[in-house]
């Protein structure tokens, strides 16, 4: 799964998933949905003039949710 994001001239960011090569509104739910199926994301593009605070941002947050992805599948010590 792959996020896109892209800045307009009035520094307006959106949101989409790439699905089977086809951009699709961003939707929390179907991200969650598709997430639990593949397990991991790929790297996101950034589209528009983004900082690169803003770029190290989002690159940081789709490492994180890769991380707790990953440690979701080990199992629970506690169990």
């Amino acid at each position: 799964m792959k996020l896109v994001f892209k800045k307009d001239d009035d520094a307006q960011i959106s949101v989409f998933q790439n699905v089977d090569n086809q951009e699709k509104d961003f939707s929390y739910v179907e991200m969650i949905k598709t997430l639990i199926g593949v397990k991991s994301m790929e790297k996101p593009e950034i589209l528009g003039d983004f900082t690169e605070a803003e770029k190290n941002s989002i690159n940081s947050m789709v490492k994180n949710i890769n991380e707790v992805l990953s440690d979701s599948e080990q199992p629970d010590p506690l169990t």
